[in-house]
């Protein structure tokens, strides 16, 4: 296959435009990081939030949803004694 300057420099476009997005991307991983170490939590969760932020923003009642799942799964566990004890109190 021969390629002329004009398929060349599309290629050469792609694979800079390729780079600067693997560049954004390493600098997003130690932003998510700094964040996490500056809130003392992993950076999953740091991750974590920010996906969710994005959901709702894109589509809506994602964190309403959440929110119900979080609930029915602590409906699910059991009281421990000291909360049973703070609930006496």
């Amino acid at each position: 296959m021969e390629l002329d300057h004009k398929a060349r420099a599309a290629i050469e476009d792609i694979i800079n435009r390729r780079e600067g997005v693997n560049s954004i991307q390493t600098q997003l991983k130690e932003d998510i990081k700094a964040i996490a170490e500056y809130l003392a939590v992993k950076p999953a969760q740091v991750a974590r939030i920010i996906s969710l932020v994005e959901r709702e923003r894109a589509k809506g009642d994602v964190l309403e949803a959440e929110r119900g799942v979080i609930d029915a799964a602590e409906s699910m566990i059991p009281v421990t004694a000291s909360t049973e004890e703070v609930q006496d109190a």
